[in-house]
């Protein structure tokens, strides 16, 4: 595990058509008695953040898009032959979107689309059908016509593990990255606008691939292990500051904050109280930096993540968001029932029974 960080960084990602809007860069840093946050620089293009990142020789740098999708969408894409982990799985998307952004990620919301469709719900408990009218006599004769796919519920898993973790510390929900929805004027699935989770997430995993071909030795979490510099998927709205949303209440945690070694300049005060999206990053950068120093021991630092952790398939498959924990598995033996304990009991009657837990429980998919 690399030093403790010196250097915190938060970035609100964007995935509409540049110039981007409310795209930030908010950045700390720690000198060993004062953690200074002195500007949000507002990013008008993605490339700048490629650009910022590759010259960092020291941080973690937290980004609000997704990092992966769910383990049963990526065991649907081995069937259209991508395969080989999230390495193989980011240089598919980035090989894709380079060329030309709009057609890459049309590609994937066709794939999107064919895995909805993958599991529908049965023709019955759809109401089987609908009747049109036909006849060319004039009469309203009417028939029975099948639903379409697209008009089924699909039952195919839509959310990741940590997704649905999150959702329970967002009262609003949390989108999917699989969030797509047909048109029937286009006749196509499409993503519900040019900011959904499932665009921002395409756009940010090509990224994040750009890169690790431009600075091998950054860490993608957890597909990678920590390292001086470490890219982390978060949840801003995880980090949700419980200070009133006015200046005089920001005034005054700000004000406590300084007493704790925090300076934050009147330029960035400023910003934060006036943009949502500053604000959220902002508070998303002071979670990493309360874990990091071991202030708020509801959030887990980096270095907290053992080895259990980063060999777990579904972490290595769907990713994980940072301040999260994972507790390590824990053996169970289960009790003999009396007549197992009878002389010609299966040896496998005394295995031992693995159980994964997280701290908190995540729900049963739906």
């Amino acid at each position: 595990m690399p030093k403790a960080q010196k250097k915190f960084i938060t970035v609100s990602w964007r995935a509409g058509r540049e110039p981007v809007d409310d795209m930030f860069w908010c950045e700390a840093e720690f000198d060993g008695v004062w953690t200074n946050i002195t500007s949000i620089d507002r990013l008008r293009s993605r490339r700048e953040v490629v650009e910022r990142t590759a010259e960092l020789e020291h941080a973690i740098i937290g980004f609000d898009f997704a990092f992966s999708f769910p383990k049963p969408f990526l065991e649907f894409l081995l069937t259209e032959g991508i395969a080989g982990g999230w390495k193989a799985l980011a240089k598919k998307i980035r090989d894709e979107l380079k060329k030309n952004t709009d057609d890459g990620v049309r590609l994937w919301i066709e794939r999107m689309g064919k895995y909805r469709e993958s599991q529908l719900e049965s023709a019955e408990d759809a109401g089987q059908s609908r009747f049109i009218p036909h006849g060319r006599d004039g009469r309203r004769n009417f028939r029975p016509e099948p639903l379409h796919p697209y008009e089924r519920r699909s039952l195919a898993e839509r959310f990741r593990r940590i997704d649905m973790i999150l959702k329970r510390k967002d009262t609003e929900g949390i989108a999917s990255v699989l969030g797509i929805r047909y048109n029937k004027l286009t006749t196509r699935y499409e993503f519900t606008d040019s900011e959904s989770r499932g665009r921002a997430t395409l756009l940010g995993i090509a990224m994040l691939e750009q890169l690790v071909e431009a600075k091998p030795e950054i860490a993608v979490w957890p597909f990678m292990k920590p390292a001086q510099v470490t890219a982390v998927e978060i949840f801003p709205k995880m980090f949700a500051n419980k200070v009133a949303n006015n200046a005089d209440a920001l005034k005054k945690f700000l004000d406590i904050e300084e007493d704790n070694g925090l300076f934050v300049s009147r330029e960035v005060r400023d910003l934060v109280f006036a943009n949502p999206q500053a604000h959220d990053i902002f508070f998303a950068l002071m979670g990493i930096i309360k874990a990091e120093r071991r202030e708020d021991k509801t959030l887990r630092p980096l270095r907290d993540y053992r080895e259990y952790f980063y060999e777990n398939q579904e972490i290595n498959a769907e990713g994980w968001a940072y301040g999260i924990g994972f507790k390590e598995p824990e053996k169970k033996t289960k009790e003999l029932a009396p007549a197992q304990k009878a002389e010609n009991a299966e040896p496998a009657d005394h295995a031992v029974h693995i159980e994964t837990e997280t701290p908190i429980e995540a729900p049963a998919a739906s």
